[in-house]
Formats: C-alpha cells, structure tokens, sequence
C-alpha cells in the first residue's frame, strides 16, 4: 500500500536539487564576501603605503627648500645647496652658523643657540629611504620602509635637468612605495602607491 501524496518524504532527486540550489548561493554569498575582503585589503594597504612614505617627503621636502641657507651671505653662498646629487640620494647644505662655510663633520649653534648639522643626507638604502644630519645622527636612520622605487632629478632655472650641482634650483622626487606588510599567499589587496613633488630651492 503506497502512502498518501502529502505523507510521503522527498525523493532522491528532490533533495539533490535542494543541494544544488543550496551550493549555489553559498557560493555567491562566498564570492561578494571575498570581493568585499578585498576591497577592504586594498583600502586599508593604500592608505597604510600612502602615509608610510608621505610623512618622510614632507620632511625632505622641508629641507630642500631650506637648502643654502646662509644668513650672512649678501650674494651667492660660496657653497652648493645640494651635493652628491644622484638619483638615489643627495646632500643638503647649510651654513647656520653663518660662518661661510659647511661644516661636514660636526655640529654649530644657528641664531636660536640650537645645535645642528650643516649637512643633511638623504638615501635609498635597499626598500627603505634614511636620512643623516652629520654631526647629530651617528648613522643614518630610517625615515620609510617598502619603497619599490625611487627617483631622484635635478632641474636648473630654467626647468631643465641639470647634473650640475652648482645650478639646481629644483629636486624632482619620485617615490614608489608598498605597505610593510602584504596579505598573505593569494596577494589580495596588494597596492602600489607612486607619490611625486617638486620643491623648488628658496635660497637659490
């Protein structure tokens, strides 16, 4: 005697249907799931590799435009105000002393009796972007880690790329950094983040 339509439970082929349309949105609510993680990664890992470095170029870019300084000199200091000029690094020169020279090993007392370098170095130290004040720093200290890439160039008055020290009046800064740390094996969320200025030099 076979059971009555509503008694009976459900087929085989019944609840492999169920399954699949089961599966199925489990699988969609997965993949919005992983895009959501994603975006999130990709946010949070830009403005994690935007602020590493963007704290360091505007220090750098501070002391570019300071760069010659001389409070004594009526005309052209008879220094550079950067040296050492390369496309990973350079040398920022002042006399705060005004004593009409640079000092490249020790400190001096500027006007307001603070004791400072009168030379700044800048540098591209495998992923990580140092500076060194002569004088103040015993060894160069890290300012930003991550950096992929960096560029560094030079343009006289005229906004043309000069190799020679005596005529910059701009640094070109070109900086390509990363987040210090990357989401693991599948990479989601991995960003590069290219930052560039132009500081022009005031004392020059």
């Amino acid at each position: 005697m076979s059971l009555p339509r509503g008694d009976r439970g459900f087929t085989l082929a019944e609840l492999l249907v169920a399954c699949a349309i089961i599966a199925f949105v489990m699988a969609g609510l997965l993949i919005m799931l992983q895009t959501g993680q994603q975006s999130y990664l990709v946010g949070s890992n830009q403005v994690e590799a935007q602020q590493t470095v963007r704290v360091a170029i505007e220090r750098m870019i501070q002391e570019i435009r300071s760069a010659g300084y001389c409070p004594t000199c009526s005309g052209t200091p008879p220094f550079t105000a950067i040296s050492a000029q390369s496309t990973t690094g350079f040398t920022i020169q002042h006399d705060w002393d005004g004593d009409g020279a640079v000092n490249t090993t020790g400190t001096v007392t500027d006007a307001s009796g603070t004791l400072r370098g009168e030379q700044i170095i800048y540098a591209i130290s495998g992923s990580s972007l140092t500076r060194r004040e002569m004088g103040v720093d015993a060894a160069a200290v890290t300012l930003a880690t991550g950096i992929t890439s960096t560029t560094f160039t030079y343009q006289d008055s005229a906004g043309v790329a000069t190799g020679t020290a005596a005529d910059i009046r701009t640094v070109v800064i070109a900086v390509t950094t990363q987040p210090q740390t990357q989401p693991a094996a599948t990479q989601q969320g991995r960003v590069l983040v290219t930052m560039t200025d132009s500081v022009r030099l005031r004392n020059r």
